[in-house]
C-alpha cells in the first residue's frame, strides 16, 4: 500500500527427509524483489530471481540447497526496466539453461551454460519472440511464436539448440498460436 513499508522477503529451503530449514542469502539490501524461485536439475540446486526496486537489475543467484550460500548466474541490466518472465528451462545435461532476454534491443532466446554464459543466441532479427513454448530436448528443438513478418502477426516456429534449423510450424497471416 501506498505509504506502508515494504515486505521483507526472505527465501527458506526446507529439507522434507531432515527437517533442517535453510535460510537462503539473497545479500544485505532489503528493499528488493525476489519475484521468482526455481529449482534447476539438480535437487540441491535453487535459482532466486533478485531484482532492485527500480526493477531494471535482475540477478539470477544460484543457491546451494544445503548451506544457503549463492553465487551469482545471471546478471541484467537495463536503463529502464526489465520484464520478469518464466522462461527459464534447466536442461537434462545439468550444464545448460535457456532463457529469453531482451539483451540486444528485441526478446530472443540464449542458451548458457551454467556458469552463467551465452553459448549462444538462438533467435536473432529485428523482431520479438512473444511467446516461449518450451524445449524438446529429445528433438533438440525449440518452440516459439514471434512477430517476424510484422508486430500485428505472430507465427509459431521451432528451432534447434544449435540455433539453427528454423521451421515456421504455423504461419498462416494474422494471428497463430499453439498449446504443447
Amino acid at each position: 500500500k501506498v505509504g506502508e513499508k515494504n515486505s521483507i522477503v526472505t527465501i527458506h529451503i526446507y529439507d522434507t527427509q531432515t527437517g533442517k530449514i535453510t535460510k537462503v542469502d539473497t545479500g544485505t539490501e532489503k528493499d528488493q524483489y525476489i519475484p521468482r524461485i526455481k529449482w534447476t536439475q539438480d535437487p540441491n540446486q535453487l535459482v532466486v530471481f533478485r531484482m532492485n526496486r527500480h526493477q531494471n537489475e535482475l540477478e539470477l543467484l544460484l543457491a546451494d540447497a544445503k548451506t544457503g550460500n549463492t553465487s551469482t548466474l545471471l546478471k541484467e541490466e537495463n536503463k529502464y526496466y526489465i520484464d520478469i518472465h518464466d522462461n527459464l528451462n534447466f536442461l537434462k545435461d545439468g550444464k545448460h539453461f535457456v532463457w529469453t532476454s531482451e539483451m540486444d534491443g528485441w526478446n530472443h532466446i540464449y542458451l548458457y551454460d551454467m556458469d552463467g554464459k551465452v553459448k549462444r543466441q538462438l533467435t536473432k532479427g529485428e523482431w520479438e519472440v512473444t511467446n516461449f513454448y518450451g524445449v524438446d530436448e529429445e528433438r533438440e528443438l525449440i518452440y516459439y511464436q514471434a512477430a517476424e513478418e510484422s508486430p500485428l502477426q505472430r507465427q509459431v516456429y521451432a528451432v534447434n539448440l544449435k540455433g539453427r534449423g528454423k521451421r515456421t510450424l504455423a504461419g498462416e497471416k494474422g494471428w497463430n498460436s499453439a498449446q504443447f
